[in-house]
């Protein structure tokens, strides 16, 4: 299985979702706010952990926090010990 190149999470491999082209407006509109609703509830819990893991990523190289020095590995963004 190839995967798509052009998911907004830039994976290039993975499960693929195949949306039914038979679906009427009244299903793709309940699948579409049931994501919504997902979204929701892992914004609600996860807001402040999401906020630093996209600034973790979006900062320059040296402005990343430094290494461990036992394990020489960076903590995860989203451990909240980090």
């Amino acid at each position: 299985m190839t995967g798509n190149p052009h998911q907004p999470s830039g994976l290039g491999r993975g499960i693929q979702f195949i949306v039914n082209a038979e679906w009427t407006p009244e299903q793709a509109a309940a699948v579409f706010e049931l994501l919504d609703d997902l979204r929701d509830c892992i914004w609600s819990r996860y807001a402040p952990h999401i906020q630093q893991f996209v600034r973790h990523q979006q900062a320059p190289d040296d402005q990343h926090p430094s290494s461990d020095e036992q394990t020489g590995q960076k903590p995860h963004p989203l451990d909240p010990s980090w």
